[in-house]
């Protein structure tokens, strides 16, 4: 007997919980900065071919689904809020471009890039918008594309980008998918009767979880991750945490990725411990800076953690988050190397920690502005191993760009690309002006391990 009951895309109780995030005033998406080629995407008068971009765009949509569905909310008692297909979609709402300002060096694409980060995306439209931005010092564009957490964590927004891009510079004009036929939304009916249909699986998935084996090794494992929060105490308070206003400020470093991969198998540690060890070498630079470096200030950092198997890369999010503990005292960064590496071993030996239910999730939303847990945050994505193009344009260079939220002002965001680490460093406005700093001693701790930065120290 077949089974017709109607099902839908419904977003996870994790996603709820980004949008009511949101809801409180907090923006909700990530961002991807690419640099590019600029002579393919200029016409014979140097032009931007904005039209042929938009095109090139709208097709490559249809590998995509997700970047043309937008979020219906269903009345109460028809369950979570579900995906849909926009009758409406207009790919001129979502590719726009900008020319920069003079003089059009990094700093202000960096400006310009955080200006138009700061919006919410529009509900009513799916979450995503592109921005190309032109009038670049040196001939290159730059894109920005910003997409909302709900639509997916950082391995899923790389594939939804992927989707943009190609391995060669030349390729087919045509793709065999055809333009998709919106399907119109369900109705009201149709949503809660799914929703009552999705409750004895629930119930059923709640069952297995109580049963006393699985709810003893639950209640293990809760256990062994509070006594661990215990033990490390509270995070200690510095002047870069504090209630996130509106606006930001970026500064970017680069560096080969082969050359930290030495450096990390030199000292036993992995990439991503060096990457950490470096984070600790910039917020001990800025505190520096402050006048407000203890030597045994011990930061707490938040690092994301994927909870994907190798072969899932579907939509929505799958992560969960590790509390690293960093040294930011007197010693070597090798040093701190080898304390990090120390702790994200043990760590790893245990499952990260997720958000819980919905209640927890709520307390999560309330008192995110005063919480003592971490005082940073740092993302790490492995990113695709050789150069991309998009629109026949070369990728020169890609960085994600993270979110600070809460009373958390700093956020690190790192990602390889063709044989370069590239991190992005994100900060709140008015707590962290002189973000810089900050990039500048992950420079500096870099160095001291033998790294060096390409292009030299972030431009002030």
């Amino acid at each position: 007997m077949t089974d017709d009951r109607p099902r839908f895309e419904r977003l996870s109780p994790l996603d709820v919980g980004n949008l009511r995030v949101e809801d409180r005033g907090v923006p909700m998406h990530v961002a991807a900065l690419a640099v590019l080629d600029g002579a393919p995407l200029r016409d014979a008068a140097g032009r931007l071919r904005l039209a042929a971009i938009r095109e090139h765009v709208a097709r490559r949509t249809r590998r995509a689904p997700r970047l043309r569905q937008r979020l219906h909310r269903p009345p109460p008692g028809a369950g979570p809020p579900v995906w849909v297909d926009d009758p409406h979609f207009d790919i001129s709402c979502h590719v726009r471009t900008r020319a920069l300002p003079a003089p059009g060096d990094e700093a202000t694409l960096l400006r310009t890039c955080a200006e138009l980060d700061e919006p919410r995306l529009d509900r009513s439209r799916p979450l995503w918008e592109m921005w190309l931005l032109t009038h670049r010092d040196d001939g290159t564009i730059a894109l920005l594309l910003r997409l909302h957490h709900v639509v997916a964590d950082g391995i899923a927004a790389l594939e939804l980008f992927g989707a943009l891009l190609d391995t060669a510079a030349t390729t087919p004009d045509e793709d065999p998918r055809p333009v998709p036929t919106p399907v119109p939304p369900p109705s009201v009916r149709a949503l809660v009767r799914d929703n009552l249909h999705r409750r004895p699986g629930a119930a059923w998935r709640w069952l297995r979880a109580v049963r006393p084996t699985v709810a003893a090794r639950r209640a293990a494992l809760r256990v062994r991750q509070l006594r661990s929060l215990a033990r490390q105490g509270r995070a200690p308070r510095v002047s870069f945490d504090g209630p996130v206003g509106p606006h930001r400020r970026l500064s970017l470093v680069r560096c080969d990725l082969a050359e930290v991969r030495r450096v990390a198998h030199a000292h036993g540690a992995t990439v991503n411990d060096v990457v950490l060890a470096a984070v600790a070498a910039g917020a001990r630079r800025l505190l520096a800076a402050r006048g407000e470096l203890d030597p045994d200030l011990i930061l707490k950092a938040s690092v994301a953690a994927s909870l994907r198997t190798a072969d899932d890369r579907s939509p929505g999010n799958r992560v969960g988050i590790l509390l690293v503990p960093l040294p930011v005292g007197p010693g070597s960064v090798a040093a701190r190397v080898a304390a990090v590496a120390r702790e994200t071993a043990r760590l790893k030996r245990e499952p990260p920690l997720q958000p819980g239910g919905r209640l927890l999730q709520r307390w999560t939303v309330q008192v995110m502005r005063r919480q003592r847990l971490v005082n940073l945050f740092v993302s790490n994505l492995v990113g695709p191993p050789v150069p991309l193009y998009f629109a026949g344009a070369r990728v020169r260079e890609l960085f994600q760009v993270g979110v600070v939220q809460g009373n958390v002002g700093v956020a690190v965001g790192v990602l390889s690309y063709a044989g370069r680490l590239n991190v992005d460093v994100v900060a709140d406005a008015d707590l962290v002006p002189d973000v810089d700093e900050f990039a500048g001693g992950i420079v500096d701790g870099l160095a001291e391990l033998g790294v060096a930065a390409v292009g030299g120290p972030p431009r002030r």
